[in-house]
């Protein structure tokens, strides 16, 4: 497969364990990190904003031994665009800001080898009272050859990268190439309501799109996409990583904060997976939420307004470059009097005689706005509801319209998250995974994320259809 930027690094990995709680969606160390959507702003020449909005995020390896963490920059319509390798020591950490590399200053956040040995009195060195139980009571006990990072021989070279500015517009160009104006298709013969303006980029500022970063093997030259990748192995199953991600705009007081979305891995498992959609010998990374819920403010009078960060598995941008409006989700919307908004004739919500209402998530990634302008909310507070076909496409009465769904739904999977804005400030929630049906069929409408207290049916917290 042909790339135009290829950024590899390397390191040998060390084994990491399955946690009990496979399948719930928790902050727990994993495997894979994604980070749904990254943000910069970018000035009238099209160069990061030094003064504008841009996102941080953290990767701590919480095991004894270095590692290899593989990041994969992926577009807003998920395709893999660059990636590289950066080494991790044990108990490491690293923050990234995207700013930094859009310009291709890899040198400001590039790991950098270094062996510390230990003297005595071995005071604040490495380690020491660390969580492995090595101490002052055992000399210091250093990592053995095998794990510490010198001694990694997987990769031809290490970090750091150095300065790349030289590769700061190909990066950038290679990133915002797909954010345009998308005219909407409609859905075949349906008509689209003209009150709900069709919510799409208008352009690559902000530039936008996700990141993944997966404890691998060794360095190597492959996205996540090919299937190498997974049968070579090049990614493993070390669940080692905990990680971040953090949204700032000083000149607004904006800043918000959300764990990474934490995918565990679990040798064995053969579900649906997340990375499943992108080659099939992907079968160990658990399956992220089919249902989400998050509340809402939308009084702009009172400086109030919010906007979903929705990431998905699946696009819905046509091979004309129009927005399919056929399918991909439902929504409903209450406000605190439990009146609500939704429909049950049409696959997407809106008013039965108003048409189909445009698709407001067409691509991988995006934050829109809650407001009226973009859905139908009954007042100024209350709580959407966000639903992916799996967890409705099967329920009496409905259909699901997106691409091949008439013989095999497509495998939908997502998050969300909410940013909430009062004013020149803001706060940032994660939506409440509302259901789950690749581990629990039974998720869908109209019982989603109820409780049953059934008991587990199968090791690992996973329910099994």
């Amino acid at each position: 497969m042909k790339k135009v930027i290829i950024l590899s690094l390397a390191l040998a990995l060390v084994g990491g364990v399955a946690y009990a709680n496979f399948c719930a969606r928790d902050a727990v160390p994993a495997a894979t990190l994604l980070f749904p959507y990254v943000t910069v702003d970018m000035t009238a020449a099209g160069a990061p904003d030094p003064s504008g909005q841009t996102t941080l995020t953290g990767i701590v390896n919480v095991s004894r031994a270095a590692v290899i963490v593989h990041f994969t920059a992926w577009d807003a319509l998920s395709n893999p665009r660059i990636d590289f390798d950066e080494v991790l020591s044990g108990y490491d950490a690293l923050q990234i800001n995207w700013r930094d590399f859009l310009d291709g200053r890899f040198d400001l956040f590039d790991t950098a080898l270094t062996a510390f040995t230990a003297t005595s009195p071995y005071t604040l060195d490495p380690f020491e009272w660390g969580p492995d139980g090595r101490s002052q009571s055992n000399i210091g006990g250093q990592l053995t050859t095998a794990v510490q990072r010198n001694t990694i021989t997987t990769c031809a070279t290490v970090p750091p990268y150095g300065n790349r500015s030289d590769l700061s517009a190909t990066i950038i160009a290679l990133l915002n190439e797909v954010l345009i104006a998308y005219p909407h298709e409609g859905c075949g013969t349906a008509s689209l309501r003209a009150d709900k303006t069709a919510w799409a980029p208008a352009g690559p500022n902000p530039l936008f799109f996700y990141v993944t970063a997966d404890v691998v093997n060794s360095c190597n030259l492959q996205f996540p996409n090919e299937v190498t990748y997974w049968t070579t192995p090049i990614a493993n199953t070390n669940n080692v990583l905990i990680g971040d991600v953090i949204y700032l705009k000083a000149s607004t007081n904006y800043s918000e904060m959300f764990p990474a979305v934490h995918i565990e891995a679990l040798a064995g498992y053969a579900g649906t997976a997340f990375y499943g959609e992108k080659t099939a010998t992907q079968v160990n990374r658990e399956p992220l939420a089919t249902a989400f819920a998050f509340r809402y403010g939308n009084d702009p009078l009172a400086g109030i307004t919010s906007n979903v960060i929705l990431w998905k598995n699946f696009h819905e941008i046509l091979v004309t470059d129009e927005v399919s409006d056929c399918g991909s989700y439902v929504y409903y919307a209450w406000d605190m009097d439990e009146r609500s908004l939704s429909t049950t004739t049409q696959p997407i919500s809106g008013l039965p005689t108003g048409g189909l209402s445009p698709n407001q998530f067409p691509l991988e990634t995006q934050k829109v706005p809650v407001s009226t302008a973009y859905f139908d909310l009954p007042a100024s507070f209350g709580w959407m509801l966000i639903v992916l076909p799996p967890s409705y496409v099967n329920v009496p009465g409905w259909a699901d319209l997106t691409t091949a769904v008439a013989v095999t739904p497509r495998a939908y999977m997502g998050w969300a998250g909410l940013q909430f804005v009062y004013g020149t400030y803001s706060a940032g929630v994660e939506a409440a995974t509302m259901a789950n049906y690749w581990c629990n069929t039974s998720q869908q409408l109209d019982v989603l994320g109820t409780n049953r207290g059934a008991a587990l049916v199968a090791p690992y917290g996973i329910l099994f259809p």
